[in-house]
């Protein structure tokens, strides 16, 4: 049996696992930033080095973690209900027939 065919027919051992890949992508950022804020760093072959391992953990954290991600999932509600309706009541119906004048032609622009 293939592995990640073991871990989808047990969810609690996948679960863990995808913990345990956040806590050590997590583990790497945190030695990056010892990295950076205390070695000082001489060989332009090391910074090279270092910016490539950078970018790489930075994309293994994307995949891993949310957390780390630039696509967050978005929770929408989609269950909005409009209801419209029409009441035929006559009672509530002002008459204008009686207010409509008409434009003189000279005076319309």
């Amino acid at each position: 049996m293939k592995f990640y065919a073991y871990l989808r027919k047990n969810p609690e051992l996948e679960i863990r696992i995808l913990e345990a890949r956040k806590l050590g992508i997590q583990t790497l950022i945190d030695k990056l930033m010892q990295v950076f804020s205390y070695q000082e760093i001489e060989s332009p072959n090391e910074v090279l080095w270092i910016r490539e391992k950078t970018k790489f953990i930075q994309w293994v954290a994307g995949k891993v973690s949310d957390l780390y991600s630039d696509n967050k999932p978005v929770k929408q509600n989609i269950d909005t209900k409009m209801t419209i309706s029409w009441e035929d009541n006559n009672d509530d119906l002002i008459d204008v027939s009686g207010d409509i004048t008409d434009i003189p032609p000279d005076n319309k622009d």
